[in-house]
Parts: C-alpha cells; structure tokens; sequence
C-alpha cells in the first residue's frame, strides 16, 4: 500500500502546484506546456475559466492530502 500514498502524494502536489499556476501565473504554465511538447497540455477552456479551475485544483489537492493523512 505504500506505492498508493507516494502515487497519491504527487498528484495532489501537481494538482496543487497547477492550481497556484492557474491562479497566479497562467502564462508560465503556458510556457511549461509549450516547453515539454504537450505532454503536460492543458485546453483553452480551462485557461479562459482559469480562477474555478485553478481553485477546483487547489481543493483536490488538498482533499487528497487529508485523505493520505
């Protein structure tokens, strides 16, 4: 069960970490974007709505952080 609280620590942390980027500096994680090819490619929609996204990321990070707590 340990692989499951690692795998679940970092994709709360992601979520968090893109949750501040949509909020605070949407253009870097444009940049990131564009930087690792669309690996990490993230749709119009969400940047035209970015502050609900961004703050709907913030939220299930921290949900996610409580549940492995």
């Amino acid at each position: 069960m340990q692989g499951y609280e690692v795998i679940t620590l970092v994709v709360a942390g992601i979520a968090i970490i893109t949750g501040i980027l949509l909020i605070g500096s949407p253009s870097t994680l444009i940049r990131a974007g564009e930087f690792f090819n669309r690996v990490y490619n993230v749709e119009s929609v969400v940047y035209t709505k970015r502050v609900p996204f961004g703050f709907t990321y913030l939220l299930a990070g921290g949900i996610l952080l409580y549940i492995l707590w």
